[in-house]
């Protein structure tokens, strides 16, 4: 706790250094910044590896931290495209886990406009569930996630046409290799759902915190 009451803005302190990335060494550093469009200061965890001498950026997850009533709220990530299907989020997730967790942080939740389906797949894989189960009943929210043969695409089926037609729009869409499938078509496997701009609300800390152990321990070197 004391390290987030004195840490600078703009300013990288590295919380984990033993990851291996095709044997290059990773690190996790936490930052602090201020957005001028927000009210809140914003931290980041940023997954670096070290090629060459060179730092290179692979990804990072961003966060709210509220010490009024010990809760965090994921934010986002985002993953250099070179490393996409590498680890990346499921890493910084584990790290942002544990970084909560371990500081006191008990309540973790995502921001309610969070509209990524994979990553809410991701989230509740560490235990997130959606703040009213009841809200599976909100039909335009609910987006499927699929899996197709020979494909590397994030598949999606979407409950709405409206939202559909939204998502198709989004930057979201565009910056990532999201297909949008019909559920006739063959050879689909539905993985799970999701809801879009729900919050989604830690209910296990304990399990949530051993997976997010065995994850980061996949890649320590």
């Amino acid at each position: 706790m004391k390290m987030l009451e004195n840490l600078l803005y703009k300013t990288d302190i590295v919380i984990k250094n033993d990851l291996i990335y095709q044997k290059f060494q990773q690190k996790i550093t936490l930052s602090r910044h201020f957005c001028s469009t927000d009210s809140n200061d914003r931290y980041y965890l940023k997954l670096n590896t070290i090629m060459d001498d060179e730092i290179i950026n692979q990804g990072y997850l961003y966060f709210y931290l509220h010490p009024e009533n010990l809760s965090s709220q994921f934010i986002g990530i985002a993953v250099n495209e070179d490393y996409r299907n590498s680890g990346v989020a499921s890493i910084l997730i584990s790290s942002w886990i544990q970084f909560c967790l371990d500081n006191g942080y008990e309540d973790l939740m995502t921001y309610k406009k969070q509209r990524k389906p994979f990553l809410l797949y991701l989230l509740k894989k560490y235990f997130f569930v959606a703040e009213d189960v009841s809200d599976y009943e909100l039909f335009s929210k609910l987006v499927y996630i699929c899996r197709m043969k020979d494909s590397d695409c994030k598949c999606l089926i979407f409950s709405s046409m409206q939202e559909e037609i939204r998502f198709r729009n989004s930057n979201i869409m565009r910056s990532d290799n999201y297909r949008i499938i019909d559920s006739a078509d063959e050879e689909i496997q539905i993985l799970d759902s999701v809801l879009l701009s729900t919050p989604y609300l830690l209910k296990d800390n304990e399990k949530a915190y051993q997976k997010a152990i065995g994850t980061y321990n996949r890649y320590r070197k």
